[in-house]
């Protein structure tokens, strides 16, 4: 996933939550202080219902060190044809600059958790989902064939 500013001038844009699918993330900690998140569901879903499906557990259940997460995130002015982002928010007084980085991750799966057992994916269709705070959704379906990947 990346979040890109296409435009040749920075870009501020407020923070808004507005989550299309629940669940989404950047790894076992949640989407941490990405705007951006990934989940995989079971089934064929569209952008008309995937906010219905239910995220597979794709991460290892356990207990993570998890990098401290911004709380009052207010914009991110994303740089010119750029996904480095400044974050802003109420880290900072005034509501300055509180971190800057890449708006981008890469969520390696090759099955799911059930309880503490991970599962290899059985024969069917599934959904790889990726949205934004904003609302954006991009879709990837893949099928498995035979007894699992």
């Amino acid at each position: 996933m990346d979040e890109v500013n296409t435009m040749t001038t920075p870009n501020r844009v407020s923070a808004s939550s507005r989550w299309p699918v629940p669940g989404l993330a950047v790894g076992p900690c949640g989407p941490l202080n990405y705007p951006i998140g990934v989940a995989v569901l079971s089934g064929n879903y569209d952008a008309s219902n995937a906010s219905s499906g239910k995220a597979l557990q794709i991460y290892e259940p356990g207990v993570y060190n998890c990098p401290l997460v911004l709380a009052g995130i207010a914009s991110y002015i994303f740089q010119p044809s750029s996904d480095n982002a400044s974050i802003y928010g109420s880290c900072q007084s005034g509501g300055g600059e509180c971190i800057s980085e890449r708006v981008n991750s890469t969520v390696p799966f090759a099955g799911y958790y059930v309880g503490t057992t991970f599962t290899s994916f059985p024969s069917g269709t599934y959904t790889v989902v990726a949205g934004d705070e904003w609302g954006d959704l991009a879709i990837l379906h893949f099928e498995v064939k035979g007894s699992g990947a």
